[in-house]
């Protein structure tokens, strides 16, 4: 019994020996495959949509080219945004565009752009401005920028000529016509052409000096050439015409710019008709598209851009846009310290984003006030900020940026920058995640030396804070 007794403890000594080693192996093991672990984290996907741009004034033309978009206003304003700055600038110009020319149109040329009045055109290439005039009894009706012949001008007689960049020459390249122009004015290569109004298209080729007439559909109010095929649109339908010359229906919308069409589902391209953006609550009147695939719109209610929320300045700062409505081409004066005189869009696109976390009961800290809530409601100039829990914000782009905050009976209130609390606070600013506030505490006496002063405190109220500050 001792023997095996003895060696019966040997070999427990021996396993639990083993048993260690083994445990410490296996912890080595364990640490090292835990240093060997990747930890990847996974990128949320960008939020796309319609954006309202604030311009100083109505845009009423438009054009891109390359990386450049060049916007008109009805004040003869020319702004331009750059894909690669990612800013707006203005353009400097010793020959401003008077409020009695009424600009209407501009299109892009190289390292520039072109305005066209009913007395002139202005052509914008760099650091250089050039201008040249119109004989009288001239009427133009619209502008555009072929691609190797300079900067053509269509006048309502059906005539046409063409500006170099200089400004220096304008030359008559077609006669004019028994026809009245309807507009729509379009270039591919070395092809011009243009709607009249007895339902016929003009097509002119520059090199030829060949000018030839087709028949449209019936109601055609935009045309456009592309791949050197002539398309047609009644604003419902889009159509396409064939070698030779009849036309057959392409597909469903209306062209709203070059090889651009708009479509209930979106804007899409004539060569795929797959609609790349969502739809606009209104039927755009030009559409314009960038390098970086960023799309703009003109409707009547104002621009949009269909981009990543934060990649374009959509709102400028006061004194920004006081800047530019005095270093613009165009503007004679005016403008306020308050912002006067920039126009607000009237309509939503969709482009409201939403951010928030919900800490309540709620799902959604935006959606109605429960009834129980009602009750402990409080006016907004008895609450203190200390009493306060932020728990949303609303980003809208065109103006209005709101907070949801919390009290502590869980009684929801909104918030705008402006909004005035108890013991002399306001709300100075609403950003992406957190609410500045400014709170003017008195101190002093009027015993004191000195008297009384008061000293601005800045709070901060972010969204994933516990606490209210």
């Amino acid at each position: 019994m001792y023997r095996i007794t003895r060696l019966t403890a040997l070999t427990v000594f021996l396993f639990l020996l083993l048993a260690a080693g083994c445990g410490e192996e296996a912890a080595e093991q364990e640490t090292a495959d835990a240093g060997s672990v990747t930890v990847e984290i996974a990128e949320q996907s960008p939020v796309t949509g319609w954006l309202d741009v604030v311009m100083p004034s109505e845009a009423v033309a438009m054009d891109a080219c390359g990386e450049n978009l060049w916007i008109l206003t009805s004040e003869g304003i020319v702004m331009r945004w750059n894909t690669v700055d990612a800013e707006w600038s203005a353009v400097e110009s010793d020959i401003p565009l008077e409020l009695t020319d009424f600009a209407f149109e501009i299109v892009a040329v190289e390292n520039g752009s072109a305005v066209l009045s009913e007395n002139s055109v202005v052509i914008f290439t760099g650091d250089e401005v050039s201008k040249i005039e119109f004989a009288d009894g001239c009427d133009p009706e619209a502008l555009c920028s072929s691609d190797t012949n300079g900067i053509a001008v269509l006048f309502s007689d059906g005539s046409v000529a063409l500006v170099n960049e200089t400004a220096d020459e304008m030359v008559q390249i077609v006669e004019p016509a028994e026809k009245i122009v309807a507009g729509s004015f379009s270039h591919e290569g070395n092809l011009l052409a243009w709607l009249n109004t007895d339902g016929t298209m003009s097509r002119f080729d520059i090199t030829e000096s060949l000018l030839t007439d087709m028949t449209v559909p019936e109601n055609t109010i935009n045309i456009t050439l592309e791949d050197g095929d002539s398309f047609a649109s009644d604003g419902s339908l889009v159509y396409r015409a064939n070698s030779d010359g009849e036309w057959a229906e392409h597909c469903n919308g209306s062209i709203t710019g070059d090889n651009l069409i708009y479509t209930d589902l979106g804007i899409a391209s004539l060569s795929c008709i797959d609609p790349v953006t969502a739809g606009l609550p209104g039927v755009p009147i030009r559409t314009c598209q960038l390098d970086d695939g960023t799309i703009w719109s003109i409707t009547s209610g104002g621009v949009a851009v269909w981009a990543e929320l934060g990649c374009v300045e959509t709102r400028l700062p006061d004194a920004d846009v006081q800047m530019i409505r005095y270093r613009m081409a165009g503007q004679t004066g005016g403008g306020s310290a308050n912002g006067s005189g920039i126009a607000a869009s009237d309509a939503s696109f969709g482009g409201v984003f939403r951010i928030y976390e919900s800490v309540s009961s709620r799902p959604d800290p935006f959606s109605e006030f429960p009834l129980s809530s009602r009750d402990l409601r409080r006016s907004l100039e008895d609450l203190t900020i200390e009493e306060l829990h932020l728990v949303g914000i609303t980003l809208d782009p065109s103006g209005g940026d709101q907070a949801m905050v919390e009290d502590a009976n869980g009684v929801a209130y909104v918030l705008n920058e402006g909004t005035v609390l108890r013991n002399n606070t306001h709300i100075a600013e609403i950003t992406g995640n957190e609410v500045i506030v400014v709170q003017e505490v008195t101190v002093g006496t009027e015993d004191t030396p000195g008297g009384t002063t008061s000293i601005p405190t800045i709070f901060s109220m972010r969204l994933h804070e516990e606490g209210g500050l």
